[in-house]
């Protein structure tokens, strides 16, 4: 049972409850007929697109072209029309004028393919005029009346006549393909935008190399700007490769990214990063910080590169290019941000970048991978940054210092040895001056620094929290821009207040406070 197409049956039954004519048409039934997946479902109706607003108010609706509604019904989408009797078009495609009718024969003649044309009633019952059964059956795609008008009125026909036999596999009728290679130049004025889609079907369909050729012989292709050159590129040398691959071709050899036919990818912002890396190293020399953080953006630009006959390089050189790299990720790296943070002591605005550079330092050679070296490097980085005036001393090391005060006799605590501290924290001690008073006891020195490293360690929970928690909500739509500002302030004192309130580590941390501020 095909969901989509049942919830249209329902929704064909309220429309004749109301007085209305009503059946589910074009590719949708089509595409039930071959028992294949169903990507939208249209039904044409007597109801105009007012009366259809009225009868659905209770749902979701927008106005999609004159005639139609786009419903929004139990999580699918329906696309809804009146019958039309004839359509008048504009040279940019757009209605001049519509004329409906109550009819659904007169509905069907207006249709573009014979295939497209078989109307379903709620019970399953058949109308089809223009024997679009017999042309599915022989496997074949016909217009209905003269192909040249049909594709006079719509050149974008043209592209679905071919999107058609790359999912289906069918073989274009004679006549049908004398008038879709007639008015293929047509092709040249249509806005890209309005072919996207099809496009997109085209390159993804199972049977897009049969598709391919009458794509080019058919003089469709050279009339397709920017992407042209890479038809006739793949129908001279085909094989198989990704849509992303396809556009970037396309992009690289026009010299830049193109955002018009952007949507036909997937992923338009990984397919830009692509394009720009490919546009950059032509040769598919990649610099380190690339290899490093964006290896697999490199293989695909350079197999494009290679495509083009720029670059002579293949995977393999790339992979040892990588593996040279004396880390491979950030993990590799010995010294952590969280020694940075710990050596930073809360002046940490700026500890990304001074970061990035100890990174991008140790990726070039001129730093090795080791703790002592690094640690030295990232003093002298905080210092340079911070000025010298700045105390860059561990908490951990003040602890060790004071362990060598302390008295022999056995304790009941544990010293922590080392810590985690999160990014751009202030230091919770500094604001509380009492504590370092002179005469201070060496019980309480120890006892203050060990409450400094576990509000150390709050602060990471709560920013690993707090950072999961945005990254959620912003994926999902929920924030954007400015509010992650006030949202990330609200997360931080809740996760804070919760866990000083349902850990018992942490509750040192509030009865510590509340005692201060009694």
């Amino acid at each position: 049972m095909n969901e989509h197409i049942e919830l249209g049956k329902e929704l064909l039954k309220t429309l004749i409850s109301k007085g209305c004519e009503a059946y589910l048409i074009g590719e949708a039934v089509c595409y039930y007929i071959l028992g294949l997946p169903i990507k939208e479902v249209e039904i044409a109706t007597s109801a105009t697109a007012e009366m259809v607003k009225g009868i659905f108010e209770d749902y979701r609706t927008e106005n999609e072209g004159e005639g139609y509604v786009r419903l929004y019904y139990r999580g699918y989408q329906f696309l809804i029309g009146t019958f039309k009797r004839a359509v008048e078009y504009r040279d940019d495609r757009k209605p001049l004028r519509m004329h409906y009718s109550k009819n659904l024969h007169d509905e069907v003649s207006t249709r573009d393919f014979t295939i497209n044309a078989i109307a379903m009633s709620p019970a399953e019952k058949y109308t089809d005029i223009y024997r679009g059964y017999e042309d599915l059956r022989k496997k074949r795609i016909k217009t209905i009346g003269n192909p040249k008008t049909r594709f006079e009125e719509d050149p974008v026909r043209i592209l679905k006549a071919i999107r058609f036999v790359s999912e289906l596999g069918f073989k274009i009728e004679k006549g049908t393909f004398k008038g879709l290679r007639k008015k293929a130049k047509l092709l040249a004025k249509v806005d890209p935008q309005d072919m996207v889609k099809e496009i997109r079907r085209i390159l993804t369909g199972d049977h897009f190399k049969k598709a391919l050729v009458l794509l080019v012989d058919s003089g469709a292709a050279k009339r397709i700007p920017v992407l042209k050159y890479e038809f006739k590129r793949l129908r001279n040398d085909y094989r198989p490769e990704s849509v992303d691959v396809f556009l970037g071709c396309a992009f690289v050899k026009s010299g830049s990214f193109r955002g018009e036919w952007a949507d036909i990818s997937e992923n338009p912002e990984r397919l830009h990063e692509i394009v720009d890396l490919a546009l950059a190293n032509p040769r598919g020399n990649f610099s380190v910080q690339d290899l490093f953080y964006r290896y697999e953006l490199c293989l695909e630009a350079n197999r494009i590169n290679r495509l083009l006959k720029k670059s002579r390089k293949k995977d393999k050189h790339i992979e040892k290019a990588r593996a040279n790299l004396p880390i491979k990720s950030p993990d590799d790296l010995v010294f952590s941000k969280t020694d940075l943070e710990y050596l930073a002591k809360g002046n940490s605005a700026d500890n990304e970048d001074i970061y990035e550079n100890l990174m991008l330092r140790v990726l070039k050679g001129e730093l090795p991978n080791n703790y002592q070296v690094l640690r030295d490097a990232a003093l002298d980085a905080l210092k340079l940054h911070y000025g010298e005036g700045v105390a860059f001393q561990p908490v951990a090391e003040k602890i060790s210092e004071v362990a060598m005060e302390r008295p022999a006799q056995p304790r009941d605590f544990q010293y922590l040895e080392t810590y985690q501290a999160p990014p751009a924290q202030p230091n919770f001690y500094a604001d509380n001056p009492r504590t370092e008073v002179g005469g201070e006891s060496l019980e309480d020195k120890v006892r203050r620094l060990e409450l400094q490293n576990l509000e150390l360690e709050l602060s990471r929970v709560v920013d690993n929290l707090t950072a999961h928690n945005i990254d959620l909500l912003t994926e999902q739509g929920f924030i954007k821009g400015a509010e992650k500002i006030l949202v990330n302030r609200e997360l931080r004192r809740f996760y804070r207040g919760l866990l000083t309130t349902i850990d018992p580590k942490f509750q040192a941390l509030k009865n510590y406070q509340e005692r201060n501020d009694s």
